[in-house]
């Protein structure tokens, strides 16, 4: 018992470890397994339940959506060039989950509960298993910490990570998404890369290539990872020679490695090979969303209302300074550590995507916190040396930000601080309150029906403006024709897949970040259709392709051939570039003849930003 005293850090360690897995275990929600989450775990239930390893048949994973709820849109499911369905993410994450799957596979059976692979057993379990990957986390970054700094400074970076940092939400609640791994294996990663270039130890250079690998198999852009064992211990062009000696010394073990991560990736490659012909595929196909290299979003990552890592997490401005203390006490750490968050950092940065969801403050730079953990221990060493006003000072600073992080998790648990639609307004209106005012909802961004559905519920907030009114009176164009009142119309015939289209870049409709498009036809049916109906579409594509999709069905629902009136009102999705397109059409899918008249689109435009 003396010997545990004599170690805080080992206290605290303990401490919040016994919170995190009473508060996670107390927050189990019925539907785990849903969004990205259901993407990453698909495998699992598809290969051992549902005889579906290669995705061919997804009628299983519509059914359980239906009755569950796990997911708006499957995203989660891409297609091969042939247009069959299949795994969107990486296998990476069913690594992580098999064991617990099974665990939860066998509680059920036991239990007699549903063994659909969604059901409580299998939530309860995978929930376990995020905890256990959180600790050993927080136990390695404990070593990593403790190997650099005392006990009392290691004790109190334990603290402000966990309990000032966005990784108290996506380490408890969150536990089951990637960055709890990413965490973990980034831990791993740099415990084995500060003891192999100590005692040149094969299996922690095995460990370190195997981490590097699991990284990237979690989540591609990880990769990136493998610099930081590469540049670590160099500083000067000495120590960049002696690298590369170090590095032919053991080039068995590397390859033995290499070897290894290639058995691991055997089951993906020889999915991609079954599916598409290809060894190596890219199956995150999604226009709206990818990585911008040439486009970052730096400024609003680290400020922004709406995820600004600064802003929500500023107990980490201590780590950016501690760069500085870094490199003046630990030089041969301080490029490998520099360099590679400098490389992490604008990568996220310029994911078109980059507030990444729901997520609170800056989710992906949690991989990079038990690097950052060393550059605060090296500020917060400087700091303890310093005059009692300088303690003083910043020990209130430390007080306040655990607070705020504290209170601003407890705000978005309750829905009071929106994961998707702060503004600065309204980031202010509720800053340090426990009940928004009604009034502060018209405050944040567009409110997004993941659903797919559409419902203008606020047009007093906008200005109208016509983008277009095509009545057809041009007598010159052959797909005019006149009625017997000798009005002009549109007529679409069997071989014109697609009528006129409105189309528009959205810099051309607006500056703001989005407009409702109402779009409004006249159509006639000459006779009853037996086919599929004609479908009104609006679009939002860009090169890549549409990322953006709302349709009606032109149903004829007249009998004697009147004309019929159609409406359809539409949000744009949340734009990639400004210089995407946007289309308004119909789409005559069914091939037939009908005629269409007063084709009209309107623009709604935000007032106030």
């Amino acid at each position: 018992m003396r010997n545990l005293f004599s170690k805080p850090s080992l206290i605290v360690f303990i401490a919040l470890c016994s919170f995190i897995f009473l508060f996670r275990i107390s927050h189990v929600n019925k539907n785990e397994m849903s969004w990205d989450v259901l993407g990453y775990y698909l495998y699992l239930p598809a290969s051992f339940i549902y005889d579906q390893p290669m995705l061919d048949d997804i009628s299983w994973i519509q059914k359980i959506n239906e009755e569950k709820k796990l997911t708006g849109t499957f995203y989660q499911i891409s297609s091969n060039a042939k247009g069959e369905p299949m795994y969107f993410f990486l296998m990476g994450m069913a690594f992580f989950y098999l064991p617990f799957f099974l665990l939860g596979h066998g509680s059920a059976a036991i239990l007699g509960q549903a063994m659909d692979g969604f059901s409580n057993p299998y939530q309860y379990c995978l929930v376990l298993g995020g905890i256990i990957y959180t600790i050993i986390g927080l136990f390695f970054l404990r070593k990593i910490v403790r190997h650099y700094f005392s006990e009392l400074i290691s004790s109190l970076i334990l603290i402000l990570i966990v309990l000032a940092t966005n990784y108290i939400h996506h380490l408890t609640l969150d536990n089951l998404a990637t960055v709890n791994v990413l965490f973990m294996l980034m831990s791993i990663l740099v415990w084995n890369t500060i003891q192999w270039h100590q005692t040149q130890n094969k299996y922690q250079l095995i460990t370190i290539g195997i981490c590097v690998f699991l990284m990237g198999m979690v989540k591609p852009s990880e990769i990136i990872v493998f610099i930081l064992p590469l540049l670590w211990g160099i500083s000067s062009r000495e120590t960049f020679h002696a690298k590369i000696q170090l590095i032919k010394a053991h080039w068995q073990t590397i390859f033995l490695c290499l070897g290894i991560c290639l058995v691991l990736a055997l089951p993906q490659m020889l999915y991609w090979h079954a599916k598409t012909g290809k060894w190596i595929y890219d199956s995150y196909k999604n226009p709206g969303v990818g990585l911008d290299i040439f486009s970052p979003h730096i400024l609003e990552t680290l400020f922004s209302y709406r995820k600004g890592w600064l802003l929500y997490t500023p107990i980490m401005i201590f780590s950016l300074i501690g760069f500085y203390f870094l490199r003046k006490n630990n030089k041969p750490i301080f490029y490998a550590i520099l360099i590679y968050f400098t490389i992490t950092f604008y990568i996220i940065s310029s994911w078109s995507e980059w507030w990444y969801g729901a997520a609170y403050s800056m989710r992906p730079l949690i991989t990079s916190y038990p690097l950052l953990a060393i550059c605060m221990g090296y500020f917060l060493e400087f700091i303890s040396k310093q005059r009692f006003f300088w303690k003083s000072l910043t020990g209130l600073f430390i007080i306040f930000f655990i607070f705020l992080n504290q209170f601003q998790w407890w705000q978005l648990r309750n829905y009071i601080l929106d994961p998707y639609r702060t503004t600065k307004a309204y980031y202010w209106s509720i800053f340090l309150k426990t009940k928004p005012d009604a009034s502060t909802a018209k405050l944040k961004r567009v409110e997004r029906d993941f659903s797919g559905g559409f419902e203008f519920k606020n047009r007093e907030e906008y200005i109208k403006k016509e983008c277009g009114n095509w009545t057809f009176d041009d007598a010159n164009d052959s797909s005019y024709i006149q009625d017997s009142t000798g009005n002009y119309i549109y007529n679409l015939t069997p071989n014109q897949e697609f009528s006129k289209a409105y189309e528009f870049l959205f810099h051309q409709l607006t500056s703001k970040d989005h407009v409702w498009l109402e779009a409004q036809v006249d159509v006639r049916f000459p006779e009853l259709i037996e086919g599929e109906n004609p479908l009104l579409v609006m679009s939002v594509e860009n090169k890549l392709g549409i990322y953006g999709y709302h349709t009606i069905e032109l149903k004829n629902e007249s009998k004697d051939n009147k004309w019929q009136h159609y409406k359809m009102v539409y949000l744009t999705s949340e734009i990639r570039n400004t210089k995407d397109r946007v289309k308004c059409y119909i789409w005559n899918r069914g091939k037939v003849s009908f005629e269409i008249d007063n084709f009209k689109l309107d623009q709604y435009e935000p007032k106030g930003f």
